[in-house]
């Protein structure tokens, strides 16, 4: 590596650390949303399996999703469990239903502060835990017969969330996160009557990747309860065996308990 590049880098993290050093944790407690929450999103899903065909198959994919939060005085943590599913993906005339299922556990540390219009923005960072699965039925109709045919696949991975709050005034904010996976394990099951199974392999972001982000528009409606509107993008990747990827965008409606 180049001095340059040394002096640089040590530049950044000494001035993380100083920031770090003088952050009041107790705003950062304060401004978290934590507590439990339920979602409800709809918006526009595509997917492509190349085991089955290389053309897209498109359609509305629901969203639900539970999750809990707490905050200690210098941390947080939040759980979150995810799960969509259609019987209207279609291709033409083909259609097929899909179901997702996510995991995410996330561990979260403030990481800074500033202001913007006279309101501080706060933001936080932290490793994640996530677990997906996700699984596609396909209906092919020839005159005279039907057959059937299904995937399925899940991966395990190590990641990274981010984070950040805008405070606008006591009763509104904005925030905003993603998550993304680093190292994951994944395996894959074709048409189970065929009996046709990957084993499960170790793969990177390069080879395989699940990305979320989501964006808020929070306000309190009363002392503990508060609802959202945001917009969340959701991407799934495995480049291994037959590539298979999905995308999917919603607009989203939280109401949040907060204890």
């Amino acid at each position: 590596m180049k001095p340059r590049s040394i002096i640089i880098i040590s530049a950044i993290v000494l001035f993380v650390a100083a920031e770090l050093t003088g952050q009041d944790t107790v705003n950062f407690k304060n401004i978290f949303t934590t507590g439990i929450s339920v979602e409800y999103g709809i918006g526009h899903y595509s997917v492509k399996d190349e085991f089955i065909s290389k053309e897209k198959y498109t359609g509305i994919l629901p969203c639900y999703s539970i999750e809990w939060a707490r905050f200690h005085h210098k941390n947080g943590y939040r759980l979150k469990f995810e799960y969509r599913i259609s019987n209207n993906i279609k291709n033409n005339n083909i259609s097929a239903e899909a179901k997702q299922f996510a995991f995410n556990q996330d561990f979260i540390y403030p990481v800074g502060s500033f202001s913007l219009l006279t309101k501080n923005i706060y933001i936080f960072l932290g490793p994640s835990i996530q677990y997906f699965y996700y699984d596609i039925k396909y209906d092919f109709v020839k005159p005279g017969t039907f057959i059937g045919s299904k995937t399925y696949g899940s991966t395990g991975s190590l990641g990274l969330n981010a984070a950040f709050i805008y405070q606008i005034s006591a009763k509104l904010k904005i925030d905003g996160s993603l998550r993304s996976n680093l190292f994951s394990v994944s395996g894959k099951v074709i048409d189970e009557e065929l009996f046709e199974e990957t084993s499960p392999r170790f793969l990177t972001f390069l080879t395989t990747t699940k990305f979320d982000f989501d964006f808020y528009l929070h306000y309190n409606l009363f002392y503990k309860i508060s609802v959202s509107l945001g917009y969340k993008f959701d991407l799934s990747r495995i480049n291994k065996w037959n590539p298979y990827i999905a995308a999917s965008d919603n607009l989203i409606i939280k109401l949040n308990y907060k204890f």
